[in-house]
């Protein structure tokens, strides 16, 4: 979480901080209003019983207030304009910061006006930059910038020997200095605070989210298994009494089978689960892929021996940046789907090549294909209701949901076509990042 944060205590990615503000919109917008409308206000009541009491050398007393009251028009204007809004108004930025820069402005002409004599310059000027950084919600940029600003109007318009004196004035520079220092830290750790909260609350979600899919595919679909694996047992037992060797053999090897098939899914439902608790967690790193390609197919290779399948692949060689353990999961799935729907003494081919900036993978395989309809589930993340294989095998239906979820993370895409020589082509599309040399 740490490399997640500039040093200003904003999210490094504008999308993240877009999303984070955008979040926070209807929970603080009454806020929002309610600050800048006070702010504007106090600043234009400090005007009526302050700025009749100076002496103007520049510019008059009548075009001051006339900027005052225009920052408390754009106050009001900002409210009737956004106060219904469900969402985060575009230009949101635009309108807060100019009633900083606004006013900071008129603080500007204000000292320049008067020469530099108003003694309530200092205690103003505080109580502005406590607003912008403590009380106005906004960007650290345009709280920086106007305290910037009005500390430099501090230091050289304001006419220190017809006020405090040289000495009291280097010494409420020093004070002013520090104080904005001081606010602008507090700014960052707040800032930083909320996002922090935010991101731990959207994890938190995504955890909860899959602990209710986890719980849910659990009891749906590891009910079926165990039925079976007791009923059997008590028919073992029974069996068992009556000296019935034939069934009791029978049972467990159907035992057998169950738990095998109990085994796969859990597997299954774990590595998905794990692919969904990992997402946003950098796990990558720089492997070829056709090494993970292999590592996947030696894991598959006593399935599809089973079925006489041979696997024969060809990738063109590639560091690519990847989490390989859960990319070869993702290419395991495939080619145990492909081998699930095959027929005996058949192949599966798969090529691997770069075309463009992406990397393109291809598994060929010889079964009965799918329909548009099984298709579009799966390029959508959709989980359903795994088909009998070619010879009776059953699946849990978890597998390409689980290749959805790898694809996605690796900001890829896949797609599903029919092959003319009968069969389907599942393809991987993995976007390749600019530097990458073919090893």
């Amino acid at each position: 979480m740490k490399n997640e944060f500039n040093m200003w205590g904003t999210l490094k990615s504008p999308q993240d901080e877009n999303d984070f503000l955008d979040s926070k919109w209807n929970e603080n917008k009454n806020y929002i209003f309610l600050t800048y409308f006070l702010c504007c206000f106090f600043f234009l009541l400090a005007g009526v019983f302050g700025d009749f009491q100076r002496t103007f050398h520049i510019g008059s007393l009548q075009e001051l207030m006339i900027l005052r009251v225009l920052l408390v028009s754009i106050s009001i204007i900002f409210y009737l304009f956004y106060r219904r809004r469900k969402s985060r108004p575009q230009f949101l930025r635009y309108w807060v910061d100019s009633m900083k820069y606004l006013s900071t402005v008129i603080i500007i002409l204000l000292t320049y006006w008067t020469k530099g004599t108003s003694l309530t310059l200092l205690p103003g000027t505080m109580m502005m930059v406590i607003g912008f950084y403590m009380i106005l919600p906004g960007r650290i940029f345009a709280a920086n910038t106007c305290a910037i600003v009005l500390l430099l109007n501090f230091i050289f318009l304001q006419d220190s020997l017809l006020t405090y004196g040289n000495q009291v004035h280097l010494y409420m520079i020093f004070m002013l200095f520090a104080i904005e220092v001081l606010l602008c830290t507090f700014k960052i750790k707040h800032d930083r605070w909320a996002r922090t909260e935010y991101i731990s609350k959207k994890e938190l979600d995504i955890l909860n989210k899959t602990k209710d899919r986890l719980m849910a595919t659990i009891g749906h679909d590891i009910r079926s298994p165990l039925a079976i694996i007791l009923s059997r047992a008590e028919i073992s037992s029974l069996s068992l009494e009556e000296g019935d060797y034939k069934e009791v053999e029978e049972s467990q090897r159907v035992i057998v089978k169950s738990i095998s098939k109990l085994d796969k899914m859990l597997s299954d439902i774990v590595e998905w689960a794990l692919s969904d608790l990992k997402e946003g967690r950098e796990s990558r790193e720089t492997y070829c892929i056709e090494k993970t390609m292999k590592n996947a197919v030696d894991f598959i290779q006593e399935q599809a021996k089973e079925k006489k399948v041979d696997i024969i692949y060809d990738l063109e060689a590639l560091p690519y940046f990847h989490e390989s353990r859960m990319l070869s999961t993702c290419f395991r799935n495939i080619i145990s789907n492909a081998i699930k729907y095959n027929p005996f003494n058949s192949k599966i081919i798969i090529k691997g090549k770069i075309i463009d900036n992406q990397y393109c993978i291809e598994f060929h395989d010889e079964g009965p294909g799918m329909s548009k309809e099984l298709v579009e589930n799966i390029k959508n993340g959709v989980n359903s209701t795994s088909l009998i294989g070619s010879e009776g095998e059953r699946g849990t239906g978890l597998g390409l949901k689980l290749v959805k979820n790898v694809i996605d993370r690796h900001k890829g895409e896949m797609d599903i076509i029919p092959s003319e020589n009968g069969g389907s082509i599942f393809t991987l599309f993995l976007p390749i990042e600019s530097g990458v040399t073919v090893a």
